[in-house]
């Protein structure tokens, strides 16, 4: 119907957003965030995006993160298999949702929300790119930090975001690739690495040398890696791009032995 119908069915999706919320039902909200990101997809250079679709999905986005939030809450059986792996299509397309409104630069619809629920959202991007044991999820949480800092890492950031970088995206990147889970030899996860690797360089775009002597004076020595290893990565951040996502394997590999 969206396809169809474009801009004449967006009155009705208020209230069936409302219907489908309802409740913790998994996969009704599995069913509803693609819809919400195929509208998001097809109206974003139309007319109807900034007079329908952000006042819209502003109201509608608190209400759709509690709604899988709860629903991700739920107690599964160990041996239910199939609960199991319905929660983790939710999370992933909780992933994909806060993808789709972030890549399509709708920062109003992030800066409308209360700033702690704004927070608890980004830890929760935070855990799916450390915590999450899928590698195409992990690339989406760091393409969706990549894409904060490139928001919000000059001047116009909302309060405290510099020291959220600081303090939960940098850790992220390297935490994640040092899991014994984390695949090096794996083509998907190299994709995810190559993406953490990419925010960081968003993050020294930002903060240029600040970003560097961190790393290289506080950050990189609490992880035990030996002083060498640390001046070989900062240079290589300092790299054209395609030298450091190709030092970033190495240097994990290094590190992690």
């Amino acid at each position: 119907m969206v396809v169809c119908l474009e801009e004449e069915v967006l009155p009705y999706i208020p209230q069936a957003s409302e219907g489908l919320l309802k409740g913790n039902d998994i996969r009704s909200i599995q069913e509803y965030i693609p819809l919400i990101v195929q509208i998001i997809a097809k109206f974003k250079l139309s007319w109807v995006f900034q007079k329908e679709v952000i006042p819209f999905l502003q109201q509608v986005f608190m209400p759709i993160v509690n709604a899988i939030f709860s629903a991700l809450s739920l107690p599964v059986e160990e041996n239910d298999e199939q609960g199991k792996r319905e929660k983790q299509l939710l999370q992933r397309n909780y992933f994909q949702f806060i993808a789709a409104v972030v890549t399509n630069n709708i920062s109003e619809v992030l800066n409308a929300q209360e700033s702690r629920f704004l927070e608890q959202v980004m830890i929760s991007i935070i855990r799916g790119a450390v915590d999450f044991p899928d590698p195409v999820a992990q690339k989406t949480c760091f393409s969706i930090l990549r894409k904060l800092v490139d928001l919000w890492g000059g001047k116009e950031q909302p309060h405290g975001f510099t020291q959220f970088i600081y303090k939960n995206i940098v850790p992220a990147c390297f935490m994640a690739p040092l899991k014994s889970t984390f695949d090096l030899s794996d083509a998907q996860t190299s994709l995810a690495l190559a993406e953490s690797a990419m925010c960081l360089k968003t993050i020294l775009q930002k903060h240029g040398d600040e970003f560097v002597n961190y790393l290289h004076a506080e950050y990189l020595p609490t992880l035990q890696i030996s002083p060498h290893l640390i001046d070989e990565y900062c240079q290589a951040l300092k790299a054209e791009n395609k030298v450091f996502k190709n030092y970033v394997k190495v240097f994990f590999q290094q590190a992690k032995t």
